[in-house]
């Protein structure tokens, strides 16, 4: 919801109040002591700007002290509004053009939420996709591993390599024993297929 702002046109859907509509922080918290006045919390701005005095809807007239200055400081800062004769409308702030797009929600989660590579995925098309995934799962030691296997959770009985029996079956591991499995014809038999 931090990207998504209100823009406020004719002002009939914006409470006056509530709403962040002028500023980054809504009106009754600024001013308190003349929310706290108000009888009609809900007014809208609309509402509340088409009457000649912002005083109009409060129980008593702001008294000395923080109470008028507060209503001096909202008189000043609503004094040279002008509402457009526009509907109140939302905006997306992470787009340019201010419409809500899948694609900048998109680069937010990858940003913010996926992890970073230190090598960006370089995908070649020559090479079978299959091919691709895999090299790509192997990079970031995704394979279906026994020590993998459970550190996600699932129950087996053993996480040392069922080749040599002498570490724990991981990545590095297992293509550290390749070369050698090759050279020698050993089965290869994976816990996750």
């Amino acid at each position: 919801m931090d990207f998504i702002q209100k823009k406020v046109g004719n002002s009939e859907n914006t409470s006056f109040w509530d709403d962040s509509w002028l500023g980054e922080v809504a009106l009754k918290v600024l001013y308190k002591r003349l929310y706290a006045l108000e009888m009609c919390k809900s007014i809208s701005v609309a509402e509340k700007m088409g009457h000649p005095s912002l005083s109009h809807s409060f129980r008593r007239m702001p008294r000395g002290g923080v109470e008028q200055e507060n209503y001096g400081l909202l008189c000043s800062k609503v004094a040279d509004l002008v509402l457009p004769n526009i509907s109140d409308r939302w905006c997306w702030s992470l787009e340019g053009s201010q419409e809500f797009s899948v694609k900048s929600s998109r680069i937010l989660i990858d940003n913010i939420i996926l992890p970073k590579a230190e090598v960006p995925t370089r995908w070649l098309r020559v090479v079978p996709i299959k091919v691709n995934v895999h090299a790509w799962r192997v990079c970031l030691d995704k394979l279906p591993t026994r020590a993998n296997l459970s550190l996600r959770g699932m129950d087996i009985p053993s996480i040392a390599c069922p080749l040599c029996n002498s570490a724990v079956e991981s990545t590095s591991h297992f293509f550290s024993l390749v070369p050698w499995l090759v050279k020698f014809g050993k089965k290869i038999d994976f816990v996750g297929t």
